[in-house]
């Protein structure tokens, strides 16, 4: 199980393809320019009344969320910032449309007919990390969906079926606790990793400015680092938040059920792609649909 030793960092200029080889190569690769600081404090002005809220509250408590951690669901209706900045961006969109559209071609008697399914958004939720957190363990995200992985030595076109998309609210680093990964994990079966005697073989911590985002494949190895001490003297006001968003294949059950998260009303409001990424719009040839009809019909009454 040899592992390259860094994450890639890229800039949009340089082309969707220098993305593409790099989560082939490595499972996880940073955006250096993915949007702008003030950008970035605006979707943190809209969710941090939510993580507010919360903070007289017990942490959730759900896989590998350890109690301390801080969560704002909901977050495509509760961060027009998160929803069109962020999830909507047209990189991080190609790259899902890259490595989770799946088309295939059947037959019907005599003719041979091919469909496509696109990606859907899978969860959206915010993570606001205190001080006093310990590291989480390392782990798959596509564990959700069952996924299957066999060992090999080159990346195969729809070998995953979840694509992440990390952006921090802050600077992250060693020190708060930033996102440990294991490049090249994706390419690893599902025999019980090695990660070595101390837990760090191969491990790089994906630290991030803001308006950086790190975008990683749903079967690379990772897991939250431990901040285990504040970096200031405002302990009770300081944390480490990040906003993750993941896609699946139209195939695949969603995380969050977004039928029930997102009304009818506050979607119409939203931009094209987000509609479609909800699961406004069939997949080929017939999943999804109302009154045997793909669904966007809905979204014009």
């Amino acid at each position: 199980m040899s592992t390259p030793k860094t994450i890639q960092r890229i800039k949009r200029n340089e082309g969707i393809d220098k993305f593409i080889d790099a989560l082939q190569q490595d499972g996880g690769v940073i955006i250096e320019d993915f949007t702008d600081v003030t950008v970035v404090d605006q979707a943190n002005n809209e969710v941090r009344p939510y993580i507010e809220e919360q903070k007289l509250s017990p942490g959730a408590k759900v896989g590998a969320l350890a109690g301390k951690t801080r969560t704002v669901t909901r977050l495509i209706m509760r961060s027009p910032t998160v929803r069109e900045k962020f999830y909507a961006d047209p990189l991080y969109q190609a790259l899902c449309k890259h490595f989770l559209t799946l088309e295939t071609t059947t037959w019907y008697g005599d003719t041979a007919q091919t469909n496509t399914s696109h990606p859907l958004l899978s969860i959206a939720i915010a993570f606001d990390i205190p001080p006093g957190t310990l590291a989480q363990g390392l782990h798959r995200d596509d564990k959700n969906h069952h996924a299957r992985h066999v060992e090999t030595a080159h990346y195969s076109r729809n070998r995953d079926v979840l694509l992440g998309l990390f952006v921090p609210g802050c600077d992250t680093s060693r020190a708060n606790g930033a996102t440990r990964v294991i490049p090249g994990s994706h390419l690893w079966g599902d025999e019980r990793p090695d990660f070595g005697p101390d837990g760090a073989r191969g491990v790089v911590d994906a630290e991030m400015r803001k308006g950086e985002a790190f975008v990683m494949l749903g079967s690379l190895y990772h897991g939250g680092g431990a901040y285990e001490t504040p970096l200031t003297s405002s302990a009770e006001s300081e944390s480490r938040t990040v906003y993750a968003m993941f896609s699946c294949t139209g195939v695949h059950r969603q995380e969050e059920i977004s039928f029930l998260s997102y009304p009818l009303a506050e979607v119409k409001t939203y931009s094209k792609i987000v509609q479609e990424r909800l699961g406004w719009k069939q997949s080929e040839p017939n999943l999804g649909w109302v009154d045997l009809k793909s669904p966007e019909f809905m979204l014009c009454e």
